[in-house]
């Protein structure tokens, strides 16, 4: 029995990240060997987008899908490519074919850490097929500030000498489950099932309606199950109205066309879907995924596709073609899609919320279309995705953002170009804005901008993040403090010129707030802090290295 340790040689796919393509913080950095050997603050490190609850508790905010199962907490996730072994014995990889079984699961970890560099070893679950995929699943609602993750190792020993292993036994609760939703769109052919009332039970005592009442609070895997034990629930199980609200990314390692093509007979009055993260692996199919919103998507308000990689050009001209009622489109991570389908989103005239997080192809032009044709928007992120704009196209992103009269929420995280001209098209057209994130648009936050002109036109503001603002000084924050009473969330990481008592200011006026960054603030040292958190306890402050 021989040891053996190998590093994530690729990383495959993931939902967010707190860096860019040019490796700062970013998901690729968790390829490779360990590079990090000490306790800190470091660009080569893998960071998530977000942290804690504060995401969850701002305007942008979406609600939770009814249905939605309770067991399911993961927030983010990255699929990492190792060279093919096997985590017990020797095995046999099936090309093309991807099976996810889970190897460890546990409580979210919120106890308080030592400051020192932690190594996570949990015992994970031997299995009986090789692989060369890991997936791992984050929930950082308890975290306290952004996790750094250095890398990525498998360490076990190779058994010599054993036999392949059949695999037909991995994952049986994985398989039960899919077979399960498979046979949704089979039940009816089975004869098995009891069809004298006298066998029913009780429940032949009760009308549909009541039935349908107690169906209602069962998820899609238990509805599956009810649908076999006998026709009369077979029946009612199958009824549309169970179906107007479907939250599948907790399923996404089980949907694939089957399941999506047995749910096309009750979904025909679906208004509200969920297939974020499902697909992959080729499970979902480009013509599937058009069949059902062909079938189904006459009616649907809410459309969430995050990091679906079998959204393409035909998809989205699907979506735009049939969704004409559609009022949220979530295409966070899918920075495969090219101009032509980020084109058949300005036909949505009815969007109130597009999430175009990391939509690394975003033009002036589809930027331009989208502002001309969707003027309903109320939440829009484009974090990530503005990164290549120059001059030119900023110009006409104002002049798109200039229409979105109703903006409630505008995330243009990493849009280095944005200026001075941005915000003022904010202040000038979008009175009802509650929520601003310009973290990491350089342009804007070392030049300066028009904060009095911004808070006095927005007086609703309630979470504004300047990060890495160095232009944010005294007279900024006092503008704040003056002017932002409903302020709840203020990110102003790296605001060297910010002052104690202008921070000060800011914790004493805003009555509402929940939420400072005050990290890499030079002049707010840790024992100021300190004596915030005990003056005014009902505000989480946060302040990382110095």
């Amino acid at each position: 029995m021989a040891a053996l340790s190998q590093f994530a040689e690729q990383v495959v796919n993931y939902s967010s990240e707190y860096g860019n393509v040019q490796s700062a913080y970013s998901a690729s950095n968790l390829a490779g060997p360990r590079r990090i050997h000490n306790y800190g603050d470091f660009t080569e490190a893998f960071v998530l987008r977000t942290y804690g609850p504060w995401w969850n508790l701002c305007p942008s905010a979406r609600r939770k899908l009814k249905k939605a199962s309770e067991a399911f907490i993961s927030e983010d996730f990255v699929v990492v490519r190792i060279l093919a072994c096997n985590t017990s014995n020797q095995g046999v990889l099936n090309p093309g074919e991807v099976r996810w079984v889970t190897l460890w699961s546990g409580e979210t970890q919120c106890r308080k850490v030592n400051k020192e560099l932690r190594m996570f070893n949990p015992p994970i679950k031997k299995i009986d097929f090789a692989t060369n995929l890991i997936r791992l699943e984050f929930n950082s609602v308890d975290c306290g500030y952004y996790t750094e993750l250095d890398s990525v190792e498998l360490c076990g020993n190779i058994q010599e000498g054993k036999q392949k292993q059949d695999d037909r036994h991995m994952g049986f609760q994985v398989e039960v489950t899919a077979k399960m939703m498979a046979n949704m769109g089979l039940v009816e052919r089975q004869t098995s099932y009891c069809s004298d009332q006298n066998d029913w039970g009780y429940f032949g005592f009760l009308t549909d309606e009541v039935i349908q009442l107690i169906l209602q609070y069962l998820d899609i895997v238990s509805l599956a199950s009810v649908a076999q034990t006998c026709k009369l629930l077979c029946k009612n199980a199958y009824d549309p109205l169970l179906y107007t609200e479907l939250d599948l990314q907790s399923r996404w390692n089980t949907v694939d066309n089957v399941a999506l093509e047995a749910l096309v007979a009750r979904c025909c009055n679906i208004q509200h879907l969920d297939l974020s993260w499902t697909g992959g692996g080729g499970q979902i199919t480009e013509s599937a995924f058009c069949s059902f919103i062909e079938n189904c998507g006459r009616d649907l308000r809410t459309l969430r596709l995050s990091c679906c990689q079998y959204i393409n050009d035909v998809a989205l001209e699907t979506i735009g073609r049939e969704c004409t009622k559609l009022e949220e489109l979530d295409l966070q991570s899918c920075s495969h899609l090219k101009k032509s389908a980020l084109s058949h989103i300005a036909k949505l005239a009815c969007l109130q919320r597009l999430n175009l997080y990391k939509s690394t192809n975003l033009t002036s032009d589809i930027i331009a279309h989208i502002g001309s044709n969707c003027k309903a928007i109320k939440h829009l992120n484009i974090g990530a995705s503005c990164r290549l704009l120059d001059s030119k196209g900023i110009a006409v992103l104002n002049t798109a953002l200039s229409r979105l009269k109703d903006l409630i929420s505008l995330d243009l995280w990493r849009c280095t170009n944005c200026n001075a001209a941005t915000i003022k098209v904010l202040a000038d057209n979008c009175p009802n804005l509650q929520e601003l994130d310009i973290g990491w648009c350089s342009q804007v936050l070392q030049t300066g901008f028009d904060i009095l002109h911004l808070s006095s036109q927005c007086t609703n503001l309630r979470k504004l993040f300047f990060t890495r603002g160095t232009a944010v000084d005294s007279h900024y924050l006092e503008i704040l403090a003056n002017h932002c009473p409903t302020l709840e969330q203020l990110d102003i990481l790296g605001a060297n010129s910010a002052t104690p008592d202008s921070v000060n200011e800011v914790a004493k006026k805003c009555r509402n707030l929940k939420f400072f960054d005050v990290s890499f603030c030079s002049q707010i040292n840790e024992a100021f802090v300190t004596d915030l958190r005990k003056k005014y306890p009902s505000v989480t402050f946060k302040k990382s290295f110095s």
